[in-house]
């Protein structure tokens, strides 16, 4: 519960007071507290090629829905460091965004399906992506089906995802108002 409230305080807070010195010009981009320090996880895949990392990334959405479920992650081709964004949040370190994503979607009750994955270029992967379901909050709110377009960036030398940033067909103040319906 204070976990909630930090991260629904900190989004208010944020829209409140305009802090946008990190965020792209469509994200508000507050950061998600508390999530605790940046800790190291085990079994990197570095070196691999774009193709694999594209397929490894198809599979984690595809068969484990890895944005509402944290356990289908594929951790092994993010860096630890990697920055996570989309219209409502900016989290920095893998560890921590694995945290955030088990605390928002309710995954029995929600719903990622994934329409389309690319290689962009020599280090980005793009993919578009349906997703609707409800909120792990007290009043259960429902978020009706949004689409993403997400870009993940491979760093040039380890292979290993540096960036995933989402852009919603909904806004993020939109996000946030669904919130609290």
């Amino acid at each position: 519960r204070g976990a909630l409230r930090a991260i629904v305080g900190s989004g208010i807070l944020a829209l409140t007071s305009q802090r946008r010195s990190e965020a792209s010009p469509r994200s508000i981009g507050f950061p998600v507290a508390p999530l605790g320090k940046i800790e190291q996880m085990e079994g990197k895949k570095v070196g691999v090629s774009p193709t694999e990392v594209k397929d490894t990334l198809e599979k984690g959405i595809r068969d484990g829905e890895y944005f509402i479920n944290p356990d289908a992650m594929p951790v092994e081709i993010f860096d630890d460091n990697c920055r996570f964004k989309d219209p409502t949040t900016d989290v920095k370190g893998l560890s921590r965004y694995v945290k955030a994503l088990g605390i928002l979607f309710d995954p029995k009750r929600s719903h990622v399906k994934l329409k389309e994955i690319h290689i962009e270029g020599p280090n980005e992967v793009k993919a578009t992506w349906e997703q609707d379901g409800y909120l792990k909050l007290p009043w259960n709110p429902y978020v009706p089906p949004y689409t993403s377009k997400t870009t993940w960036i491979l760093d040039k030398e380890s292979g290993l995802i540096i960036s995933q940033e989402h852009e919603w067909s909904i806004s993020g103040i939109e996000a946030l108002r669904e919130t609290f319906t």
